[in-house]
């Protein structure tokens, strides 16, 4: 696999060279500083986009269409990564050999429609559209205290800094606010107004036409100055651990606990980290899963989650509500004692980091999602990754420990 890099058209281009699949995919990115808005926006914007365009006015002909293309896969996503709002198109189809030929070219020519040629008129998105939509989009909002993982973690970061990027969310107030018209203008936005690169990978060169067809559709890329990481190094780190309960209509008692990573180097964020979390709580061999579920039966679930554009870490359980202050105190010790670690536990955590990550290489989009997250961490390659978490020793992951600070602990209390 090799990764080449060019730019056309004014767009930065990457190529992961590979002859491993029979497909071709590609990812096009639109990045810009986030809004507490852009949030809610971009997140129905994709829907919208992904609903019809001008050429195929419904979801049935677009369909259809994609179908006749040997079932191609066309879908988007939207997600804000640190300070960026990221919104991103995906392809993937059989490469010609395997289907008629001109058949990628065909899968390109409806993404550029999907992506550039969006069904409106008077300036203003198709209103049947965009009120079915709307309403989708409404009811998934107003539904989320059914969901009580989704639920938790809405509250627990309206108790963080509003004013850190990590507390924007999807919300009902910024929706009400969206019409067919800024919904547009929005679109318009995104398009003009936008950090745009396109990832491709499989068998394919730079002398193909379907990265000129792409990229010649894009009339504006700029840059930003917005640093892409969040950290938390001046909050105040003597503030007390604080414990909130909250009672809940659901039979669920989970416990979402954040924890603040403070100071951190970039070897310790993108290496040290991720083995710590795997240490923690990152499946039935960690501390967490091993101590708290299995030794003393306090929860049906235990885990670490770490977001690293975020300076953060979460601990996630489910529990019987009567083991709230022995499942707290208990990992709380747990956290402590993570300065003291046994070589066994590093290997380990190392052995389950590589096996994950090379395991997800076998899905071709995955390959271009992981090269994107790799380069805005500014890591050259999965090479240099795993050579790097090789390199992370007990002692990197002892001082690590020394840098995580509890901060909120919110319990989601059922009925």
């Amino acid at each position: 696999m090799k990764i080449l890099k060019r730019e056309v058209n004014n767009v930065p281009v990457t190529i992961i060279k590979t002859n491993k699949f029979k497909q071709v995919a590609g990812r096009l990115y639109f990045k810009s500083p986030v809004l507490k808005s852009t949030i809610t926006n971009r997140m129905m914007l994709r829907n919208m986009l992904m609903e019809s365009c001008k050429k195929y006015d419904t979801s049935e002909k677009l369909y259809i269409k994609s179908l006749e293309c040997y079932d191609a896969s066309l879908y988007a996503s939207s997600s804000r990564v640190g300070n960026y709002h990221i919104t991103s198109f995906t392809f993937s189809t059989l490469i010609d050999k395997y289907t008629k030929e001109g058949n990628l070219k065909d899968v390109i020519d409806l993404f550029c429609e999907i992506i550039f040629n969006p069904l409106v008129s008077n300036s203003a998105f198709d209103s049947d559209t965009f009120d079915l939509i709307y309403e989708t989009k409404k009811s998934a909002l107003e539904k989320i205290k059914e969901d009580s993982g989704s639920y938790i973690e809405r509250q627990v970061l309206k108790n963080l800094d509003e004013n850190k990027a990590y507390t924007y969310m999807s919300d009902l107030k910024y929706l009400d606010k969206i019409t067919s018209k800024s919904l547009y203008d929005d679109y318009l936005d995104m398009i003009n107004n936008s950090s745009i690169s396109l990832v491709l990978a499989g068998d394919i060169d730079f002398d193909n036409p379907i990265i000129d067809i792409i990229t010649s559709k894009i009339k504006k890329n700029k840059k930003f100055d917005v640093k892409l990481l969040i950290d938390n190094d001046n909050d105040n780190e003597k503030e007390e651990n604080k414990v909130i309960t909250e009672d809940f209509f659901g039979t669920q008692n989970i416990i979402n606990y954040v924890l603040y990573l403070k100071n951190l180097t970039d070897f310790e964020r993108n290496y040290v980290a991720p083995l710590y979390r795997i240490i923690l709580g990152g499946g039935v061999s960690s501390r967490l899963f091993s101590i708290i579920r299995e030794e003393n039966k306090l929860a049906y679930y235990s885990f670490a989650r770490y977001e690293k554009d975020d300076s953060l870490m979460y601990i996630i359980m489910g529990i019987e509500k009567e083991n709230f202050d022995k499942a707290y105190k208990l990992t709380n010790k747990i956290i402590g004692e993570m300065k003291n670690l046994s070589e066994e536990e590093v290997e380990h955590a190392k052995k389950s980091y590589i096996t994950l990550y090379e395991e997800s290489q076998d899905k071709i989009t995955n390959i271009i999602g992981s090269y994107n997250k790799l380069n805005l961490f500014d890591i050259k390659d999965d090479n240099e990754l795993i050579e790097n978490i090789n390199k992370v020793t007990k002692k990197d992951i002892e001082k690590f420990a020394s840098k995580v600070y509890p901060h909120i602990c919110y319990f989601l209390k059922g009925e």
